[in-house]
């Protein structure tokens, strides 16, 4: 009988003993995870601090006098404690873009003379029977005698039977049409509309020095003592004619 009893108690040590190892693993699982949800926790807001401080380089860059000496420029952002913030700012002369169908970016082209051409590519997109490729329309302003002019094209990717100016078929750095646009002297802004679909574009010329189409911003934001380090570039565009004008009638005299 005692040796039953002997028995019986080892059994109740052993499954008291199981039930505190049990226990004891599942504690040390559940701390182990708090620790790691608030070290999880800690890294991301440290990321979006440093993210945020990297914005607010763009902002300070933004805000600041964009009509520099040089091509670039640069600054650094005090007001954020325990991270070093660094920004750059560069001139971009020739136009590379994106644009949406119905959605017009200007070229300032102040200062040509008669016969400067600009070279316009566009689409990465060339198979005209399964494709969209877009088209073009576009817009040249000029003065004539201190009255805004100006004069459209319609440049085709495709022939649509639209009585559009095809471009010239290419393949050159992605881009698959062409078209040279000869500008006159006067000829202050251009302005460029894709339709029947999206397009990448680019804007350059060789026969005349492009004014500053554009700033590309880039923001470096970095945490003292970490490996926290963000960057954040934008493109700001010179300042244009707002794209109502792609629908204004001028004329010289009364209408």
């Amino acid at each position: 009988m005692q040796s039953k009893s002997i028995s019986q108690s080892g059994q109740v040590g052993l499954v008291v003993l199981l039930i505190m190892t049990g226990m004891l693993t599942i504690g040390m699982s559940l701390a182990a995870r708090t620790t790691q949800e608030a070290f999880t926790s800690g890294k991301e807001s440290e990321s979006a601090r440093v993210f945020n401080a990297a914005e607010q380089g763009v902002e300070q860059a933004l805000s600041s006098d964009l009509d520099f000496e040089g091509e670039s420029t640069s600054g650094t952002v005090d007001s954020v404690t325990g991270v070093d913030v660094a920004y750059t700012i560069n001139k971009v002369a020739n136009l590379e873009t994106r644009l949406f169908e119905g959605v017009s970016v200007g070229v300032d082209v102040t200062g040509v003379s008669d016969g400067d051409v600009l070279q316009v590519d566009w689409s990465h997109e060339s198979d005209c029977v399964t494709q969209d490729v877009a088209s073009l329309m576009t817009s040249v302003y000029y003065d004539d005698v201190g009255t805004t002019r100006v004069r459209h094209y319609a440049l085709g990717g495709c022939n649509r039977s639209d009585g559009f100016d095809l471009g010239t078929v290419i393949d050159e750095n992605g881009y698959k049409r062409r078209y040279s646009l000869s500008l006159l002297t006067n000829d202050f802004l251009v302005r460029f509309k894709p339709v029947y679909n999206d397009t990448h574009v680019k804007i350059a010329s060789s026969d005349f020095t492009m004014l500053t189409q554009y700033y590309s911003i880039r923001s470096k934001a970095a945490k003292e003592n970490s490996n926290e380090t963000r960057i954040v570039e934008v493109n700001r565009t010179s300042l244009s004619a707002p794209s109502i004008f792609d629908y204004a009638l001028y004329s010289g005299g009364n209408l």
